[in-house]
């Protein structure tokens, strides 16, 4: 077997260990228990903080799952942010619901978050599951 050859199968079995160990990743943080939750004030919203710190993200990250308890199969997560920018008070009208700086637009199924620093990273690719906009500062 060439020297080469080699080099390109240790390659190959590097990035599948390192995919499959994202994949257990992703799939372990959208399964977590959230930190904290409370129901939207009409009582049709499940709201909840869910930790999302692993191997591959800081500490501090945290995604908002929010769950229509009139049909429960509807979830809807934001990206990643700082749990330091969350303030779970939650506010509720006839097109949105919500919390501080966040807020989910009932009929279009759209985030707006208007976070001071939303984070890029790449797994909200995977964590994200709704469309969503940052306003400005």
């Amino acid at each position: 077997m060439k020297i080469g050859h080699k080099y390109a199968i240790s390659l190959a079995v590097l990035l599948c260990s390192l995919l499959m160990a994202s994949a257990i990743i992703v799939v372990e943080v959208l399964g977590r228990a959230p930190d904290y939750s409370k129901k939207s004030p009409s009582g049709q919203y499940l709201i909840e903080s869910v930790p999302a710190s692993s191997l591959l993200t800081p500490r501090d990250f945290v995604y908002l799952r929010f769950t229509d308890l009139n049909n429960p199969s509807q979830v809807y997560r934001t990206p990643l942010f700082s749990e330091l920018e969350l303030d779970m008070r939650a506010d509720e009208d006839e097109k949105t619901v919500g919390v501080v700086f966040i807020e989910f637009d009932k009929s279009s199924k759209a985030f707006t978050l208007g976070l001071s620093s939303p984070k890029k990273h790449w797994l909200n690719f995977f964590i994200s599951n709704t469309p969503y906009r940052v306003l400005e500062n």
